[in-house]
């Protein structure tokens, strides 16, 4: 299988999660960090971005710029927290769907990264106990105000602990994945699970494809690193999680990657669905996901 070009080995850097001293230097543009280099663990495989913002950067980068920072990413419409919520009720709804085996009635939830609190009310329909750590201002306050409890930081969180702790696109953030896995483990009651979904470094358009324009889309200085389901599942049981499980999910549709192919940009969700149907769809993302060139990898990880 195609993998994304590789210069040299760089001997003397340490791998963040393992520690080795040598790694690949892949070919790749960091989006808005240009002193930013993409890395591969020549030991662990982990895919890692360096260097990383300074922690106080990561602060005012998250608490101030980092709606704005997604909008240039093409979701204009998503700029205030009205909208975010509004246009993630799709979303909403295909995690409540894929969350239905591990959801009990009167699960006690947690969210990390809950945003406007959209999945949330999802399941606090259905008798859910919910919880949300969301540390933009914006979306927490709106949040809030419909009746969500959302705190700006784990920190803020009381000790009880939680039937189920999700964490949708944020393993990807944290400069110490394993380490913050470790605190959401100790707060599971028994029985409980951590489920979490990330972009698989593993994408057709960047790994197979090997696009150009999506590359320059793809790497970015908000993530420090990119999984796939061999590191993924590493980085879970470095934590202590004995029992995980790791499915791949595939979120965009042809008419996107056909989309990128042509233009070489995102948008293209739907633009060729009068032409290419939903069962050629389906079997392209059926596709995609046997050969684990899916977007996104899920993953379920219990503590017991």
């Amino acid at each position: 299988m195609k993998q994304p070009v590789v210069s040299e080995y760089q001997a003397g850097l340490a791998c963040p999660l393992c520690r080795a001293e040598k790694s690949h230097k892949l070919v790749a543009t960091v989006w808005k960090a240009p002193e930013a280099s993409v890395y591969q663990c020549a030991s662990c495989r982990i895919v890692y971005l360096h260097p990383i913002m300074t922690p106080e950067e990561e602060r005012l980068f998250y608490e101030a710029d980092f709606t704005r920072y997604m909008a240039g990413r093409g979701q204009e419409g998503q700029r205030n927290a009205e909208d975010n919520f509004a246009k993630n009720r799709g979303e909403a709804e295909r995690r409540h769907d894929q969350l239905r085996p591990w959801l009990r009635k009167e699960s006690r939830v947690l969210e990390i990264g809950s945003a406007t609190g959209f999945l949330l009310e999802a399941l606090r329909r259905e008798g859910a106990s919910v919880t949300g750590v969301e540390p933009g201002p914006e979306y927490r306050a709106y949040a809030c105000e419909r009746g969500l409890q959302t705190y700006a930081s784990m920190a803020e969180v009381s000790l009880e602990t939680f039937d189920l702790i999700l964490a949708y696109y944020v393993l990807e953030h944290l400069r110490d994945p394993v380490g913050y896995l470790k605190d959401l483990r100790r707060r599971l009651a028994p029985g409980g699970a951590v489920a979490l979904e990330v972009p698989n470094v593993e994408d057709a358009l960047a790994w197979f494809y090997q696009l150009a324009a999506f590359d320059r889309f793809y790497w970015q200085k908000a993530h420090y690193f990119y999984y796939s389901r061999m590191t993924l599942r590493a980085v879970l049981e470095r934590a202590g999680f004995a029992r995980v499980s790791i499915f791949p999910v595939q979120r965009y549709d042809f008419s996107n990657h056909l989309h990128w192919l042509l233009k070489g940009e995102p948008g293209g969700k739907g633009k060729y669905s009068d032409i290419f149907d939903e069962k050629l769809d389906r079997e392209y993302s059926e596709c995609l996901k046997r050969h684990w060139l899916c977007d996104t990898l899920f993953a379920i990880a219990h503590a017991d």
